[in-house]
């Protein structure tokens, strides 16, 4: 945001003791500057949200004051002085008292997401496949990885590996998918405690960092290069610590602001020597899918806002600029999840269990298919295809196949294992005909 001359006056106005609307109005009026209060309320607003005024209390309770924000940001990282984890933060936080999220904003994102799903189970595997991908992407996407979402796509569905991409980003992203894979096949059965934390931490890092440091406490020091802020240094100290997070977070009701305090809270520890964010983007998941709730995928959140947030929480101790990311991100991304929940539960399992089987018999329909020189008849070819199956199971393959089939087109066909010069030869062939003995 650049700053026009109304918007400085606005803000020396502030800086010299005018905390009112009024007051402000007044200081402006003996400086020649004459505004209508509308006007004032929509620069006060804007400059809000760049972070040049703090807003406190509602109504005629409403105060305005300088923020710092920027001011302490324009500072490079190696001038800003030295800051230390606050273990205050992590005390002084009262589960169900203090709150991260508003509770209407907590409100906004349960209607953004679709209101809870009674099954989080089933919910969770209905939607696997697509947070998989989506999440992966996202978060790998966060730490500079440079894959494309239909790159990942591919990966994650078939293993094959981008050309010119480097090992440890191919690496990244399979390590995502067997960490979020292994959330959601138990996610029935998991209390969050140090030990899961500490698990997703193993498979995320695996291939990363040494395997004697995957899934343990930090025995060494890190600084963040574009920090100020230096994490706690002694290994039992950081024990305590994740043990703390993980008792407060267990009674903490509001599952959106459970999430939010593990994704913040796992970043500020530094509690590995490595892959420590990322452990807080997956793990945060954990709350909003046990409650059957749509998961944050991080494919909306802005990420210029999210590492800000987490630098002004990392250095001054608000909350403010990530929890706006997390609100902005969800609501953004939820509603992706919408088709997939709308499906039959039996459906959503069967698909989950045999997504191989499926994605393999759509390719073989397209290849049958040149092979025969026209498109054969989709059902008569599926059929043939899950004859082994019987009543509802049968048909239920065949209807979810044959959807995928419709829906072939030069944008997906790669993430059913389906080449480019196959798919333009097949997108070439005539009508649909019978099958041929």
């Amino acid at each position: 945001m650049t700053l026009n001359e109304t918007d400085k006056a606005i803000l020396d106005a502030i800086e010299t003791g005018a905390n009112t609307a009024s007051g402000i109005l007044a200081a402006l009026e003996r400086n020649g500057i004459s505004i209508s209060q509308p006007t004032l309320s929509r620069r006060l607003s804007a400059l809000q949200a760049d972070r040049y005024v703090l807003v406190e209390g509602k109504g005629r309770n409403t105060r305005y004051k300088a923020d710092n924000y920027n001011q302490y940001f324009s500072i490079p990282p190696e001038r800003r002085k030295a800051v230390s984890y606050d273990r205050s933060i992590l005390e002084n936080y009262v589960p169900n008292q203090t709150r991260w999220l508003d509770p209407e904003v907590s409100q906004q994102l349960l209607a953004a997401g679709g209101g809870v799903r009674a099954d989080a189970s089933t919910y969770s595997r209905a939607i696997v496949q697509k947070l998989l991908v989506d999440l992966s992407y996202a978060s790998s996407s966060l730490e500079g990885n440079t894959y494309s979402y239909l790159d990942t796509q591919v990966l994650i569905e078939y293993g094959q590996a981008a050309e010119g991409k480097a090992a440890d980003e191919t690496q990244m992203i399979l390590d995502h998918k067997e960490a979020i894979t292994y959330l959601v096949d138990n996610i029935g059965d998991i209390e969050l405690d140090v030990r899961e934390i500490r698990n997703v931490h193993s498979l995320l890092s695996r291939g990363l960092i040494d395997p004697a440091a995957r899934g343990t406490v930090r025995r060494r020091i890190v600084g963040l290069g574009d920090s100020a802020y230096m994490p706690l240094a002694i290994p039992q100290i950081l024990e305590d610590q994740l043990t703390l997070i993980v008792q407060k977070q267990a009674l903490i009701d509001d599952p959106f602001e459970r999430s939010l305090f593990l994704m913040v809270m796992i970043s500020y520890l530094q509690y590995f020597e490595d892959v420590n964010k990322r452990t807080g983007r997956v793990i945060c998941n954990v709350p909003l899918l046990k409650a059957g709730l749509a998961p944050l995928s991080f494919m909306n959140v802005d990420k210029t806002k999210y590492t800000k947030g987490l630098l002004a929480f990392y250095e001054l101790g608000r909350h403010d600029l990530t929890a706006e990311a997390y609100a902005e991100g969800y609501a953004a991304s939820a509603s992706r999840y919408d088709a997939y929940v709308g499906r039959d539960r039996e459906e959503a399992e069967l698909e989950f269990k045999r997504r191989a089987e499926i994605y393999e018999a759509v390719k073989q329909y397209v290849l049958k298919s040149i092979e025969q020189g026209a498109r054969l008849d989709a059902q008569e070819f599926l059929s043939a295809q899950f004859e082994k199956d019987e009543g509802k199971t049968r048909q239920t393959l065949m209807r979810r196949t044959g959807d995928i089939v419709e829906s072939l087109n030069e944008g997906n066909h790669v993430a059913y294992g389906i080449g480019r010069k196959t798919f333009d030869t097949y997108d070439k062939l005539g009508a649909a005909r019978k099958s041929t003995p």
